[in-house]
C-alpha cells in the first residue's frame, strides 16, 4: 500500500501569506491536531484544545471527513486566526 502525504507543514504556512498563494494549486489539509498548533501559535495559544476540537465537530470551524479522517483545510483555518485575532467571538 502506498502512503500519501498531505502537506502539513507549520513552516509553510507560516512563511506564505494567504494571498500568495496560486488558485490552480489544490489547498494544503491539516490534521486537527496539526491545525490546533498552528492556531495556539499564531494567536498566541488562546484556544483550549478541546474547544478547538468542538468547534470541528460543531462545525464552526469547516472540516472535511474522508472516513474515519477529518481534515481541515489550510484557507479556513486562516480564515479562523483572522477571526481570532480580530476579536470576533464564536
Amino acid at each position: 500500500m502506498k502512503a500519501v502525504l498531505l502537506p502539513s507543514s507549520v513552516n509553510a504556512l507560516d512563511s506564505l501569506p494567504p494571498s500568495t498563494a496560486d488558485p490552480a494549486r489544490p489547498a494544503a489539509m491539516l490534521v486537527p491536531c496539526r491545525a490546533w498548533q498552528i492556531l495556539c501559535r499564531r494567536t498566541g495559544g488562546q484556544i483550549c484544545r478541546a474547544t478547538f476540537y468542538r468547534w470541528v465537530s460543531t462545525g464552526k470551524v469547516y472540516s472535511i471527513r474522508l472516513g474515519y479522517h477529518i481534515f481541515i483545510p489550510a484557507p479556513a483555518l486562516e480564515e479562523l486566526i483572522k477571526q481570532c485575532l480580530a476579536g470576533e467571538r464564536f
